[in-house]
């Protein structure tokens, strides 16, 4: 009887729990991102003249005599003339989608767009024309067989209910191409996927100069553009019609390209890669600078390299330095010193004096007279900006880009920068 009595019991027990699993299901809120894919003649379709867009989400940036270009990330580029640097007027924008990195010289804009490299005739300003378009260059996902390039994430919220043995758990994941944030609490996830788009970038072209952040470059009457493991080069003699010369493979993680003297130097997250270019069409390997993961402009004057290492999501690491690096010896690059920074993105360097961006600290100038005491150096700045790229045109004139908009000084004291001219987010 007493066994009976268990057995019953046990049963139940089982019975419940079998219940209990059938009927379980749980309701969760969240959030998936689905692919948007445009054609190519769907992307080049859209390049067109705007007499006025408001400055929204300012981006690189490049100056060219009395011109300035200035990025709106993933959309286009603001045309600005700076003839009166103290009074800058927008003339209109190019919507070029997916655009990051830009360069001009003439009157041809070098840009990307989501899946290749375009030129555009801006000689006519309010009526550019694309001349040529350079493909196979960038990183990115393009579907040969349906002819389509993935150009964006579409955020739409669903409410769905799952099983017990079938939620996925607090966690992202992939549903097919469709990225699901499955977190109740989505404070924590405010955008889509990062695009393979340009990461950052430096360098100085022949007539005009890119802030440090570029992965493009026109120099010496040659293009170059690198993506996360190639440098592809062209001769631009003919700025209308680059010609494909050379590839050269790297490593991965390829971010920054700033032509010096008869080298190129490129920044990339695991260090600064140094490249002989006395023949323009065919760089070759010298030497590796190596440092800790992290996102890495560089910018070099004379015999010393300055590189910036910082923290944040897309650059996978935890430091926050200024490195000062000896190039003297370009087959043996040597560290002189490292300092502590708060978070580093672009530079730029004139004379004896470096001009670092602090993020969300502004700018910093400071002496480098003494390339082992530069951080303890800092003769003045700006603050109450968010400062991402700079541009030192001349010994009078600096040039600024930031989370809120684009600005110029006076540098004749660079222990005083006095503002001249800005156009901020929202003008």
């Amino acid at each position: 009887m007493f066994r009976y009595a268990i057995l019953t019991l046990m049963t139940t027990v089982l019975l419940l729990q079998s219940c209990t699993q059938e009927e379980c299901t749980t309701t969760y809120t969240y959030v998936t991102y689905e692919p948007v894919y445009k054609t190519a003649d769907e992307i080049n379709a859209d390049i067109v003249f705007v007499e006025d867009r408001l400055l929204e989400n300012p981006g690189k940036f490049y100056y060219y005599r009395d011109m300035i270009l200035i990025n709106e990330k993933g959309a286009g580029v603001h045309i600005v003339d700076n003839s009166d640097i103290t009074a800058p007027k927008k003339i209109g924008f190019i919507a070029i989608e997916g655009n990051e990195d830009i360069s001009l010289s003439d009157h041809y804009i070098y840009a990307d767009t989501w899946q290749n490299i375009i030129v555009i005739d801006i000689e006519d300003i309010r009526n550019p024309t694309v001349v040529n378009v350079i493909n196979g260059v960038k990183d990115g996902v393009w579907e040969v067989d349906r002819g389509v390039f993935l150009v964006d994430y579409q955020e739409t919220e669903k409410v769905e209910s799952f099983s017990c043995d079938e939620y996925p758990g607090d966690v992202f994941f992939w549903n097919g191409n469709v990225l699901v944030d499955a977190t109740v609490d989505q404070s924590r996830f405010t955008g889509a996927p990062e695009l393979a788009l340009s990461n950052d970038a430096g360098g100085a072209a022949s007539d005009g100069q890119a802030g440090s952040l570029t992965r493009m470059a026109l120099f010496n009457g040659h293009f170059y553009y690198i993506n996360s493991s190639v440098m592809h080069i062209f001769d631009a003699s003919d700025l209308s019609q680059p010609d494909k010369l050379n590839e050269v493979y790297m490593e991965w993680g390829i971010e920054t390209i700033f032509p010096y003297r008869n080298n190129l130097f490129i920044g990339a997250n695991n260090g600064m890669h140094i490249f002989d270019n006395s023949d323009p069409s065919d760089p070759r390997y010298l030497s590796t600078f190596a440092h800790a993961n992290a996102c890495d402009p560089v910018v070099v004057q004379g015999d010393i390299a300055y590189v910036t290492l910082r923290d944040g999501n897309e650059c996978q690491n935890f430091i926050n330095e200024l490195n000062v690096v000896d190039v003297s010896d370009l087959l043996r690059p040597q560290l002189i010193a490292s300092f502590e920074m708060h978070n580093p993105h672009g530079l730029s360097v004139r004379d004896n004096n470096l001009y670092l961006c602090e993020a969300d600290q502004g700018l910093k100038v400071f002496d480098i007279t003494e390339p082992e005491e530069i951080g303890e150096n800092q003769i003045g700045g700006v603050k109450d900006y968010f400062a991402y790229d700079v541009i030192s045109v001349t010994p009078e004139l600096l040039l600024m880009i930031g989370d809120d908009g684009f600005y110029q000084f006076d540098t004749q004291k660079p222990s005083e920068l006095s503002l001249l001219s800005s156009i901020k987010v929202g003008e």
